[in-house]
């Protein structure tokens, strides 16, 4: 615990991580917007190494190919704009299959629901559930709200309860693991400093994202 009262993040136990992927799953198969929201939003942490104030920036028109189709066709690499959430540096956010997978789940299901203004692909990625309809951004602490409810209610059975930076960090191990340990790759993937990154110990060389996405996450 630092002086502040605000424990250091953790990376997340890996028994605990299957348990908690396997729970999103389960929670996010019966179809709940809800579930289906934080099954993405968590994906996107965790595999795209993003920071949760960075994810809630994020547009639909950034993440889909076509906001006018029918059926939501997601990106590969998300080509974000600048805003003071990225400190105003555009930057590519690459993301894992399964993260497109649940990130098209839950736009399909925010449309079905009524939870976009005229069923369009268009607003904030991750929306409140306060005022259906209006598309208004999901909050961080709502964000974190409801992490924590699904840990008590979906995955009680973890060793710890987990913060949304613990999944950041796990992503960010993982990440530089796949890597060889080349930290600069982590540097591009998450936007964060290579001075930053190098504090998960870096090693000579680095290879693209797009590399080490493919191998974390090939499909079987």
């Amino acid at each position: 615990m630092n002086p502040h009262g605000k424990r250091a993040r953790l990376v997340i136990d890996p028994d605990d991580q299957k348990r908690l992927l396997r729970a999103l799953q389960l929670w996010a198969d019966g179809g709940e917007f809800v579930a289906l929201r934080t099954r993405a939003f968590v994906l996107l942490l965790w595999d795209g190494a993003v920071r949760t104030s960075e994810a809630l920036a994020l547009n639909i028109e950034e993440v889909v190919k076509d906001s006018r189709s029918r059926r939501p066709a997601v990106v590969l690499v998300i080509e974000q704009r600048p805003r003071v959430e990225n400190d105003y540096r555009g930057r590519s956010i690459v993301l894992s299959p399964r993260t497109q997978d649940a990130i098209r789940d839950y736009l399909e299901a925010a449309r079905d629901g009524g939870w976009l203004p005229n069923g369009q692909f268009k607003g904030p990625l991750f929306i409140s559930t306060r005022h259906p309809g209006e598309a208004q951004r999901l909050s961080p602490r709502s964000a974190s709200h409801w992490w924590e409810r699904f840990q008590k209610e979906h995955a009680h059975d973890c060793s710890d309860k987990y913060q949304l930076e613990d999944v950041v960090m796990t992503g960010r191990v993982a990440y530089v693991r796949a890597a060889g340990g080349k930290t600069d790759s982590l540097s591009d993937h998450s936007g964060i400093s290579r001075r930053w990154a190098a504090e998960y110990h870096s090693e000579p060389g680095s290879p693209s994202p797009a590399e080490v996405m493919a191998k974390l996450h090939r499909r079987r």
